[in-house]
């Protein structure tokens, strides 16, 4: 149940109290207790409610009670991430890129270990630990199979870019790996590519008229990314029909295929990251690697629906498997500009 708090902080849940955990080593931690603190109502719905969901398997699984917090509740995430610091959490899982910077000073300070979304480069040691994805391989399996899937061989990107820096590299770099996925099914693939919310944050609707602009101009396969992008991009893939459909990421998009719109899904699964990340604390060697989603640990796959054909999905399992095993290289885009210059088929920098 949630506490009374004297600050703009809504904790939604406190799930159960759990067991102390079971020893730790010398410089280790016993991990009891837990904050998970998200943006419940400022960001893609699936990307809390599938974190969410993780941890609230701990208290009965794992023996941890997990305190969780809607920080799109409070003025300042730093007074959310400093409140649940000082009530005895071992771990504070800070689910939002654009939260790194306050949840590494609040580390400091408090000394409470801190799970970030994003590269640490100046991280203090023991008390942050780093997650990151494998974007561009696993955008260049969805491109693969957008590109075999699609009748008038012309493809749309839509990059909401409202959120960090970090959010914005991800989603480039995922659409260069869309872009060179789907070229490398054929090199005369169309590929129109838009940014929306680079002057603050994307809308819905804004991201539907983007949508509706692409396929206006032939674009068949709209890939979305961050922010708005599934309720915005795939309501203006369903007013189009057709044959138009929307590739999207972070979750199967179920509960949103009102109409059976969705190609395929670059699906997150957080449990990889989240568990070792509270395996490396009790054994004290916390942040001392990232916390990656891959298609190896099981981070990231490829979901499938109705309207996906087999050998487009298969193809795309495959660039998968050629990417693990090292014998395919996917460009790296983290701008704009580089996006649009691979797309211009100039060769990506860095």
């Amino acid at each position: 149940m949630a506490r009374a708090r004297g600050m703009a902080l809504a904790v939604i849940a406190v799930l159960a109290i759990g067991a102390a955990g079971c020893g730790s080593g010398e410089k280790g931690v016993d991990v009891r207790k837990v904050a998970f603190v998200a943006p419940f109502g400022d960001n893609e719905p699936d990307w809390t409610l599938r974190a969410r969901a993780v941890v609230a398997d701990w208290p009965r699984q794992r023996g941890v009670r997990v305190d969780i917090a809607d920080a799109s509740q409070a003025g300042d995430v730093r007074d959310v991430l400093e409140q649940v610091s000082h009530e005895d959490n071992q771990l504070v899982i800070a689910h939002d890129s654009r939260y790194a910077d306050a949840a590494e000073a609040v580390a400091k300070d408090t000394k409470v270990p801190e799970l970030v979304w994003g590269e640490r480069p100046d991280a203090p040691d023991g008390l942050i630990g780093q997650m990151t994805v494998q974007d561009k391989e696993s955008g260049y399996m969805a491109g693969v199979i957008a590109a075999r899937a699609a009748i008038t061989r012309r493809l749309g990107i839509i990059v909401i870019a409202d959120g960090s820096d970090w959010d914005t590299q991800t989603w480039n770099r995922m659409a260069g790996g869309f872009a060179a996925g789907a070229r490398s099914v054929d090199p005369r693939e169309i590929i129109d590519y838009v940014q929306v919310g680079e002057d603050g944050q994307a809308t819905a609707q804004e991201v539907k008229a983007a949508a509706l602009r692409l396929q206006d101009r032939g674009s068949q396969m709209i890939f979305a990314l961050g922010g708005a992008a599934t309720v915005g991009a795939l309501r203006g893939v369903e007013e189009r029909g057709g044959e138009n459909l929307f590739v999207g990421v972070i979750s199967e998009k179920e509960e949103f295929n009102r109409e059976n719109f969705v190609l395929a899904a670059i699906v997150y699964e957080f449990k990889p990251a989240f568990e070792l990340a509270r395996q490396d604390l009790r054994a004290g060697k916390f942040g001392d690697r990232r916390y990656e989603l891959t298609i190896r640990n099981g981070g990231l796959r490829m979901f499938s629906t109705g309207r996906t054909p087999i050998d487009a999905y298969e193809a795309g399992i495959e660039a998968g498997r050629k990417i693990q095993a090292g014998k395919l290289r996917v460009p790296v885009t983290t701008t704009r500009e580089a996006v649009e210059a691979l797309i211009a088929g100039q060769a990506p920098q860095g």
